[in-house]
């Protein structure tokens, strides 16, 4: 099979592998559609630490059964279906739990694409407890957003909310896109998006934010207090991972309101802590999600509420991924929301 094989920094080839053959409890996946993420992007600039290269990226995405390893029940070959990359022992504190995205040995197992191999090739062999049925009114180019999708609804979970009069939304990429598309679905009365590019603050606008602002407004936080009654925002997603925008979410909470980190950080980052204390503001990280997570990200967007043609900005074949994918998504990111990658013989 087809598979872009990851050497390195700067160093991704398109290579002639075998098909592997599932084990037990596994299943081989015919891919049909899968997402670049940021980290992707991450590992193709500066690497890929701590796994060492030699693996196959790509875990968003989605594709059908080919064929079951034993001891594999309750489902069958050619299943259409939607993968949860997470990998976990099963075994810890807790995996016990139903919190396998805690699990003790996460950094070491990592997700399917990230230090093993995932989805930017034809076939894929996985763990068949990360499957999840994709139903027919989800298109793959939608059920690949799925991935990206629970990283919010598990968020939204972290901070134990129901429907909050207002919703902040730090970061207007894919991550942040889908926040506010999350925070539509759950009832949030009034959503704000603070990010930067005309397509995306567009976007923002048609997902159900009332108000988009720029970053570097010099009066953001006097117009989101004027939005919100003088309390600032109940609820503060940061989805960009930027030490900016990790102050800026902190500054326009409310006092008693959370904020939830979904952004990846490469760098420590300094905070009023004093500020944070005597306003009892609450600042909950959030790692990927939960099996429940993905189930219910896979509810919403089979509402249909994701514009493909905006969001999904580019559709390429497998062997195009790094001229057209790797490296416009690094060196024109402004222009790109989410490419996706589709193999050999998959529909585009």
């Amino acid at each position: 099979m087809r598979a872009a094989v990851f050497h390195g920094a700067g160093d991704v080839r398109l290579s002639d592998v075998s098909i592997p053959s599932p084990r037990a409890g596994e299943v081989l996946i015919k891919v049909q559609r899968a997402g670049i993420c940021g980290s992707d992007i991450n590992r193709f600039l500066h690497g890929s630490y701590p796994w060492p290269p030699g693996f196959i990226m790509g875990h968003e995405f989605c594709g059908e059964i080919a064929e079951m390893g034993p001891g594999v029940s309750g489902w069958r070959v050619g299943q259409q279906v939607v993968v949860e990359p997470t990998l976990y022992c099963g075994a810890c504190f807790y995996c016990r739990q139903g919190h396998h995205n805690r699990c003790v040995d996460f950094v070491r197992r990592g997700l399917t694409g990230s230090g093993t191999d995932g989805a930017f090739a034809e076939f894929v062999r996985i763990p068949a407890y990360q499957l999840h049925l994709r139903p027919p009114d989800l298109s793959p180019s939608v059920a690949a957003l799925v991935e990206p999708t629970a990283v919010s609804v598990h968020g939204w979970h972290q901070a134990v909310v129901e429907t909050p009069d207002s919703v902040v939304v730090v970061g207007i990429g894919n991550i942040g896109l889908l926040a506010i598309l999350v925070a539509k679905a759950k009832g949030a009365s009034q959503i704000i998006a603070i990010g930067k590019y005309a397509p995306r603050q567009e976007l923002a606008l048609a997902y159900g934010a009332s108000m988009v602002l720029e970053p570097d407004d010099q009066r953001l936080e006097g117009r989101i207090l004027e939005r919100t009654e003088g309390l600032g925002a109940a609820l503060v997603v940061e989805a960009a991972g930027t030490p900016s925008s990790l102050r800026t979410a902190v500054a326009v909470a409310r006092k008693g309101g959370k904020i939830v980190v979904l952004g990846v950080f490469h760098e420590e980052v300094a905070l009023d802590y004093r500020s944070i204390l005597l306003n009892e503001k609450q600042i909950l990280g959030s790692l990927i999600y939960q099996r429940k997570d993905f189930a219910e990200a896979i509810r919403i967007l089979a509402q249909g509420a994701v514009d493909t043609r905006r969001h999904i900005t580019g559709e390429i074949p497998l062997e195009a991924i790094v001229a057209r994918g790797f490296l416009p998504q690094s060196e024109t990111r402004a222009q790109h929301i989410k490419i996706q990658v589709y193999p050999e013989g998959a529909n585009p």
